[in-house]
């Protein structure tokens, strides 16, 4: 129940009540700052109309805060924001809180200004609408795709997350709004004749190029994981390299060298090929590296721009869209070369859980549903395979026995 405290003024007169709501207590016990507010009381009323009101109002204000449409907290959506991307910045990735800064310089023109407890599900569903709209895209001048506009409520949905976890709203208003529907992408990959045909034209280009390529068809890994690959992550003997670096870009620090997306770093068997060509680069660089001299910064990294220094990640982007012009080939892109590679795996029979942790992978589940369409097709072979083995090689052999 509510209590009810009475303020007076100087004379004596009672001028106001201030309300207050249990609001519970915190992990350690102690009570969290009740919910409140302050009825004035109307010149001339008497006494009777007074407690009936003042009841009234005590039981909707209760009534309200229960409900979850009451909060302590009057901060605006940015400056919740802001507060929430610390917490963030503690746990994620640079280049993870760099994303969500861009995205919430659109959210911040559109919604910072609400409160955070006074914002509502139709207000976000106007916001996701408008971004859908021409123009929104500066690039294009069309709209923004489900895709961006689903990334924005995602952030949106997690800032208000933190609020109900502290108890500053109840309710959080991103559950009741309705974003685009995510769009199914399935992953795009090369043909077999395509990789040959890539494998055949870097024969003509530098040996540093075509290291990179045969890494990243052979292993899999991410661009940034080859990028970053260092001399001392190599075991020759071994065949194998360690997956411990990745190489990223960001324009607030420019290229910096993070550890791979999961966190983890794993273990991938290299082909004595790919072993055989390394070694042979390296040696390249080590030449290379003796008639810099001074001028050579020494950082450990394979692949580094002509004075040692790592290179920028998005000079492979440039330099594959070179390629494929020149050569006249498919569309390429670093992390179709991934794609491909996993395609292989399944078409091959390999099981999931090894696909899945070769290519860095949380979880199995993250892998299959990438690429559930190769597993339809890998399924429909298994199916042939057997009708093959069980059904028309047991028809063939009754056939000739018949003869």
């Amino acid at each position: 129940m509510a209590s009810i405290t009475p303020r007076k003024n100087k004379q004596g007169e009672i001028i106001s009540y201030q309300i207050e709501v249990f609001r519970g207590r915190d992990s350690s016990g102690k009570k969290l700052k009740p919910f409140s507010m302050s009825w004035k009381v109307p010149q001339g009323w008497k006494e009777r109309s007074i407690q009936k009101e003042l009841d009234k109002v005590a039981n909707e204000f209760e009534l309200n805060c229960k409900a979850g449409r009451i909060s302590i907290e009057k901060k605006t959506f940015e400056q919740y924001a802001a507060y929430v991307m610390t917490l963030k910045e503690r746990d994620n990735k640079h280049k993870t809180v760099f994303r969500y800064k861009q995205l919430l310089n659109r959210i911040n023109a559109e919604i910072g200004h609400i409160t955070v407890s006074k914002l509502t599900s139709a207000e976000l569903n106007s916001f996701y609408l408008k971004m859908g709209k021409k123009g929104q895209n500066k690039r294009t001048g069309g709209g923004l795709s489900p895709q961006t506009i689903l990334h924005h409520h995602r952030l949106i949905h997690a800032i208000l997350e933190q609020a109900v976890k502290e108890g500053i709203i109840q309710f959080n208003p991103a559950d009741g709004a309705t974003p685009p529907k995510q769009p199914k992408h399935e992953a795009d990959f090369f043909e077999i004749e395509d990789v040959i045909r890539i494998r055949e034209v870097l024969l003509k280009e530098p040996l540093k190029w075509r290291v990179i390529v045969y890494l990243l068809i052979d292993t899999g890994a991410r661009r940034g994981e080859i990028m970053g690959l260092k001399w001392s992550s190599i075991d020759f003997s071994a065949n194998q390299i360690v997956i411990e670096n990745n190489l990223l870009y960001s324009p607030d620090i420019g290229v910096y060298n993070d550890t791979p997306k999961t966190h983890k770093k794993r273990t991938i068997n290299i082909a004595p090929e790919i072993c055989s060509l390394l070694k042979l680069y390296r040696k390249e660089r080590l030449k290379h590296k003796m008639s810099m001299g001074d001028l050579w910064t020494d950082t450990g990294f394979c692949f580094t721009q002509d004075n040692g220094l790592p290179m920028y990640p998005d000079s492979l982007n440039t330099y594959l869209y070179q390629l494929q012009d020149e050569y006249d080939l498919p569309p390429i892109h670093p992390h179709k070369f991934r794609h491909t590679h996993a395609s292989i795996l399944y078409e091959l029979g390999e099981n999931p859980v090894a696909i899945s942790k070769r290519l860095g992978h949380d979880q199995v589940s993250t892998t299959q549903n990438m690429y559930s369409h190769v597993l339809k097709e890998s399924d429909k072979k298994v199916s042939n395979d057997v009708a093959e083995l069980l059904y028309r090689n047991t028809n063939k052999k009754r056939g000739k026995t018949a003869k």
